[in-house]
């Protein structure tokens, strides 16, 4: 067997060791303010808060520690910090920081160390008689700035990104029409990744749509991406293609996984944590073979949702959003092992999910 192969085995056998210990959450927000703390593997709420001056909380980032979930609520113009034992609200940033602004933020992250938060700002100037669209911009925050925290720095960022995610070196990545990695320090940016204008042979310009964060237990983003076979006839349905992109945020590697056509999911995936198969849901839930790219299997899902997450143990496939239910699939067979209804059947919306193991 390949030495890589066995290490990459090895050491995550080694780090499934060491959180099957651990007892895991789920963390989701729902209209209007609520943020539930979740034990998965019990099938119940363990905790419900309420969060101050909030509107349908949709983005969230978990503190490196797992101890203050950063949700983004207020019309997406806060990021507000919770702690998760007591709910004690500790941070809150109102983007509107500028004279006339109204801000709405579309991805948010922490450094590792957790002492940042990274919030991509998309601000627009109130004037009398018109609205001026801004330059977007990053916004850094010091995560113990209290609960009137203003920027510590702010850098120009390209227009139509939705998504941030910060790589175990520092290095913040983020989604829009490219992939861009930016530096947090000098707010240089490069493309990291080219979509819009990639050059790859035969395939079209890709379409792909991500806001839900799915890499907490297995440090990959990934996301269902779109495309057509330029070099097929347009009546062959084959040529239009259905991938996995991927972003290791150990390695900083992209790849890019064709496996089939006929699109069907549309918004989230999730790696397992041994990197051998991967799920994606929308109206379906799929598996995917990563090693021999092709759909596994699928089945139909009662209602639409939006995010795709797995367990620690990789054991369970998560599925949430639109409403107010998390259903739970095995990732052996997609066999549905139980679910979890919010108090009071509270809308997910388009919140996401977030997973911690403590």
């Amino acid at each position: 067997m390949n030495k890589t192969i066995i290490l990459s085995m090895m050491l995550w056998g080694m780090a499934l060791s060491s959180v099957v210990s651990a007892k895991e959450y789920m963390i989701v927000g729902a209209r209007p303010d609520k943020l539930f703390v979740i034990d998965i593997k019990a099938r119940k709420v363990e905790k419900t808060f309420t969060i101050p001056d909030s509107t349908a909380p949709q983005n969230i980032a978990i503190s490196p520690d797992g101890k203050i979930a950063y949700a983004v609520t207020n019309h997406l113009r806060s990021i507000v910090g919770i702690e998760l034992d007591g709910g004690e609200v500790v941070f809150r940033a109102d983007l509107d920081y500028k004279d006339d602004e109204r801000t709405w933020n579309y991805g948010i992250d922490l450094s590792p160390d957790g002492s940042e938060i990274y919030s991509y700002d998309i601000p627009t100037k109130i004037h009398l008689d018109r609205y001026e669209s801004l330059e977007p911009r990053l916004s850094v925050f010091k995560t113990d700035a209290g609960l009137d925290a203003a920027p510590i720095r702010e850098f120009p960022l390209p227009r139509r990104i939705h998504l941030l995610m910060t790589a175990k070196s520092g290095a913040l990545y983020a989604m829009g029409w490219d992939f861009y990695k930016i530096d947090v320090q000098t707010g240089k940016v490069e493309v990291a990744y080219p979509m819009r204008n990639w050059k790859k042979e035969n395939l079209s310009q890709p379409d792909a749509l991500a806001f839900w964060p799915s890499w907490d237990n297995n440090d990959i983003f990934s996301t269902p991406i779109t495309y057509v076979r330029t070099d097929m006839a347009e009546y062959n349905f084959e040529r239009y293609r259905t991938g996995l992109l991927s972003l290791d945020l150990d390695t900083e590697k992209f790849d890019l996984i064709d496996f089939q056509s006929a699109p069907e999911v549309l918004f989230s995936s999730v790696f397992h944590p041994d990197r051998k198969t991967a799920y994606a849901a929308y109206n379906t839930l799929i598996k995917i073979d990563l090693e021999n790219p092709k759909t596994l299997q699928r089945i139909d899902l009662d209602h639409t949702y939006y995010q795709t997450d797995i367990s620690a143990d990789g054991s369970e496939v998560y599925v949430g959003g639109t409403a107010c239910d998390i259903a739970i699939y095995s990732s052996k067979d997609l066999s549905r092992l139980g679910e979890v209804i919010l108090p009071g059947c509270a809308d997910m919306g388009a919140t996401v999910i977030r997973i911690i193991n403590k």
